[in-house]
This record gives C-alpha cells, structure tokens and sequence, in this order.
C-alpha cells in the first residue's frame, strides 16, 4: 500500500493547478492561515498539527486539541531522516571515517555473519543510508523476509537483519528497509561509544533547544529504534527544518558541517514507479510546473501523514503530524501544498 501511495506523489507536483490566493476581501486569510485555521477546526481528521515558517517568521500554526491531548507525535518513518543527520554528526567528529566503510567493521558482534557471505561483506554505511543494501528487506512487501513487522518481533532487530539473504548486490537497487536504519543506530552506538539516544540529545536536540524527545526501544532497551517511532513535539520537528535550511547552524551555531547537508540532499538514486528521489534518507524532488515557483524541496516523511517539508529556495520550512496510518490519504499535506501553498509563494 505504501509503495502505491508514493507512487501517486509522481502526480503531485507535476500537474498544473489554478491558483488558490485566498487573500480577497472576503477571506482575509492567506491560504496557509486558512489551512491552519482548518486544522484547528477539526477539518483535516486525523491531522494534529501544522506550522509554517518562511524567512524566520511563522507565517501559520495549527495545534489541535488531540494533538494537546496525547504524548508527543509518533514520527514514524521521518525518524529515519533525523538518523542521517546523528550519522553526519559522527562523522563531523571522526568517530566515523566515512560513509564508504564497510558495515561488518562497525557491527563486531554481527561481523562472522556478514562475513559469510561474500556480498554482504561489501555492504557500506553508504549502502544503508541510501536504501541499497541489497538485503532481502523491503518494508513495501509484506512478503519480504526483512519487512518491519516481522523484523519488530524478533529480539534482536541487528541480529535479525543481518542474517537477512542478499536479493542483490548491494549498492544496485533501491529496496525500502527500516532495518538498514536500525543496523545505523547501531553502528552509532559502536562508533561513539554512546547510545544513539544519548549521542542525539548531546550533540542535536539540546543544542537545538529541544522540549522531549522520546525513543522506542527494543532488546530490552540495549538497542535505540533509530529506524521509526521517535516523538517530539511539533515545534521541535520544525527546528531540524531550520537546521536544514540553514545548511547545518541554528541560531549561529554549527551542529553539523554544509558538506554533510549537501550530501544528504544530492540526489543518490531513482526509485521505481515513483517519481522521487533519494538522498542519504531524506527524500527530493523539486517543483515542475512553471505556474509554481521553482524550488528543490527535501523532506522527510513518516506513516500517517507526518512530513516536515523544506524549500530552500523559498526560505520555506513546514511541519505536519498526522495519524492517518496506513492511509493512502495521509499524503494529502503534499497536495495542500501543490494546490494551495505554493501558488501563493511567487517572490
């Protein structure tokens, strides 16, 4: 179902739209205020908050009463982009040499496995960040043997997803996998020496002024969900589009160097059927439609609904948390923002 939903993205900024200002005398609100203003109202079920920033200023905010309600918002799978950020962090420091090492020299405790066999011995952290890596894991199939549901029921995520068959060799093809990001908490936790948890909220989430942040576990809490289920509050996922927009300071200060946001945001691979790329775990593409404005837009993107979008060249950051699970309309925020956003952010 997941792989249909992303599938239908391709149509998503390419079509043409009218445009939807919003901004007569009869509506005072700019389509991103309405859309907020619908959000708070309880219009969009199953969405709990959404903040727009452009230039520094918050141009829109919603924070709906579910969303006060209830523990932080489940990120899902927009956890894995914040993985990337951890795994740039550590090689900022040295505690990684570079994304071309091999897997089996970070995971001793997994090395025999992935020794075994020849082409799961080639697998680098560059492999794992881009979704190659070979391994019969794709979260997109339920009948894949590294699918996460199964992998979340195992007691060893890292054991489980190493002992996984090679499909490919790694670096070829594009294959969706949550373990691949667990294996990078791991490999986290052994380079720094610290747990991913502990090594994000020294060095990303204090610095950023975060409010909580709460993590899943599992192996009796020996290993960090890396890979999904992470919760912040809104405000704090909109930070790390800030931090991303300003190519890796916030508020003057370096947390993580440009090469590594550059990095992230180059385009690494195509993906079948969709019309997106990929990065180091972020996703990309840019608008097309010459009625919209041009600009590359990176995002990360979790089960429900979450996104939190960037626009570099519209000085534009966007947050959104849904619980549209397993929904193909948890994607509607990407056509709020084709049909009604971007049309209004000609500069």
């Amino acid at each position: 179902m997941l792989k249909a939903t992303l599938r239908s993205l391709v149509y998503v900024l390419t079509a043409a739209t009218g445009w939807l200002h919003g901004t007569a005398a009869a509506d005072p609100l700019t389509p991103a205020q309405q859309l907020a203003s619908e959000i708070q109202a309880g219009k969009h079920e199953g969405f709990e908050s959404f903040i727009m920033r452009v230039d520094d200023e918050i141009v829109a905010r919603a924070l709906t009463e579910t969303y006060r309600s209830n523990r932080p918002p489940d990120l899902r799978s927009a956890t894995k982009s914040i993985t990337a950020l951890l795994v740039g962090i550590a090689i900022d420091q040295g505690k990684i040499a570079s994304v071309k090492e091999k897997v089996s020299d970070h995971l001793p405790s997994h090395e025999a496995v992935l020794l075994k066999d020849p082409r799961k011995a080639q697998i680098t952290i560059e492999d794992l960040l881009t979704m190659r890596s070979g391994l019969d894991c794709n979260d997109w199939d339920p009948r894949s043997p590294g699918q996460e549901d199964k992998l979340y029921k195992e007691q060893d995520w890292v054991a489980a997803w190493a002992a996984l068959p090679m499909k490919t060799d790694p670096g070829k093809e594009f294959s969706y996998c949550t373990g691949n990001v667990i294996a990078l908490g791991e490999i986290l936790a052994r380079a720094t020496g610290i747990a991913a948890d502990a090594f994000a909220l020294k060095y990303l989430f204090a610095p950023l002024g975060f409010e909580r942040a709460e993590w899943k576990y599992w192996d009796n809490k020996r290993g960090v969900d890396t890979g999904g289920h992470l919760r912040i509050v809104p405000d704090d996922l909109l930070k790390i589009g800030d931090l991303m927009l300003a190519r890796g300071s916030y508020n003057g200060v370096r947390i993580v160097s440009e090469a590594w946001i550059d990095a992230m945001t180059q385009e690494r691979t195509n993906i079948p059927n969709v019309g997106q790329r990929y990065g180091y775990l972020w996703w990309l593409d840019n608008t097309k439609d010459p009625q919209l404005p041009k600009t590359r837009l990176w995002w990360a993107q979790g089960n429900g609904g979450t996104f939190l979008i960037v626009m570099p060249e519209l000085r534009a950051v966007i947050a959104i948390t849904g619980t549209r699970f397993n929904r193909p309309d948890g994607l509607e925020p990407m056509f709020w923002l084709r049909d009604r956003l971007l049309p209004a952010m000609h500069k």
